[in-house]
């Protein structure tokens, strides 16, 4: 009968907490310094455990704050690293604000770096867009077996801004690969 109870609870709380910081199960299991870990790691402030303390009501459990400070403090060991400064930087996203101002300042060359990267990826993708933007008004447009003489000055001039383009986008991956990895 009990095991039909918690069943019936997490069943009804998964569906109330679709967008919960926390599965029931999770809650269950009271890991919560391994929950913490994963909290630092993903640089989430210390006000995220209220996340938790909403989630986990829903089945009666309580989380053990202590742990999950602890856990966290580890896991932001990790977060506040050079190496995943980089790696946050490259990804185009912010370095939330949970290091120590010492951490930030060795964080900040590495996230720079991988910015670099990220914003050379994003002018590659909007001149890739915009080749084949180009390329559609061609297909739809200058396409015909003849062409009047203004059609034929615009493809003509529209196949020189794609060349352009290419040359863009050579240019960005040429000067992408000196970003593509830390350089210590």
């Amino acid at each position: 009968m009990r095991n039909r109870l918690i069943v019936l609870i997490l069943v009804l709380a998964t569906g109330l907490s679709a967008c919960a910081s926390l599965t029931p199960q999770q809650c269950l299991s009271g890991d919560w310094q391994n929950i913490g870990f994963g909290d630092g790691v993903a640089g989430r402030a210390p006000d995220y455990i209220n996340a938790h303390r909403d989630a986990c009501s829903e089945v009666g459990i309580v989380p053990d704050f202590e742990a999950w400070l602890r856990g966290r403090a580890a896991g932001l060991q990790r977060y506040c690293s050079p190496e995943n400064a980089y790696i946050i930087g490259r990804n185009g996203n912010r370095v939330s604000p949970v290091c120590s101002p010492d951490q930030r300042a060795s964080m900040s060359y590495a996230y720079d770096w991988g910015l670099q990267y990220y914003e050379l990826d994003q002018q590659i993708r909007e001149a890739e867009s915009e080749i084949a933007r180009i390329e559609s008004v061609i297909l739809a447009e200058l396409s015909l077996p003849e062409l009047t003489p203004e059609q034929a000055d615009r493809k003509a001039r529209l196949l020189f801004q794609i060349r352009r383009l290419e040359s863009d986008i050579r240019m960005a991956e040429l000067r992408q690969r000196r970003y593509a990895q830390l350089p210590y």
